[in-house]
């Protein structure tokens, strides 16, 4: 009788010690937007300044900032890290973001490299420090006049897309006088 007391307590042990693994597990990948800035310029005498309307904007930028927490206790992968800029219905542009840590300078020039795949270590934060840009030349601006969302997308660690929203905005109307708040998105906290 005391074996298979034994053997009884020892499968139920083996069967507990596996849901609390497998709960243990569970968890997401928390995405935080903490910042979004973005900024219209034109060369004035050799320095880029703000500009006033569409039709003088010459360079279009944007900074993002991430925090990125695994609430997990695996790691979590973040691969193909793209913003995109859509209509509502199509992708108008794809840009991908350079990461600010990678920073290099050369003289007054500073160089940095695209955003890399992304390993997040279980319950851990992670900032991301994002930005890009586009110039007018050969229509290289038309699609920001067109934009109403911009997304982040990424693929998870099981190669599933997932896509956030960082902003809405009718771009089109960016400088219109009665459009008073510019850049700065209300933080939020988003689950994926």
């Amino acid at each position: 009788m005391d074996a298979v007391i034994g053997v009884i307590g020892t499968i139920l042990g083996t069967i507990l010690g596996w849901v609390l693994n497998s709960l243990s597990t569970k968890g997401k990948l928390k995405i935080y937007v903490s910042s979004w800035i973005d900024n219209f310029q034109y060369n004035d005498a050799g320095s880029m300044v703000p500009c006033k309307s569409k039709e003088q904007t010459e360079y279009y930028h944007y900074d993002l900032t991430l925090d990125v927490y695994n609430s997990s206790s695996e790691t979590k992968i973040l691969r193909n890290i793209k913003i995109e800029f859509d209509d509502g219905k199509n992708i108008l542009h794809t840009s991908i973001p350079k990461d600010d840590t990678t920073r290099r300078r050369n003289g007054p020039i500073s160089f940095y490299d695209s955003i890399a795949p992304l390993n997040v270590p279980p319950k851990t934060i992670i900032q991301l420090k994002l930005h890009d840009g586009a110039w007018r030349t050969n229509g290289g601006l038309d699609f920001i006049w067109n934009t109403q969302i911009v997304h982040l997308t990424y693929d998870d660690e099981n190669g599933k897309k997932k896509r956030i929203i960082i902003k809405k905005e009718n771009y089109n109307n960016y400088f219109n006088a009665d459009v008073m708040y510019r850049g700065w998105i209300t933080p939020k906290n988003i689950t994926s």
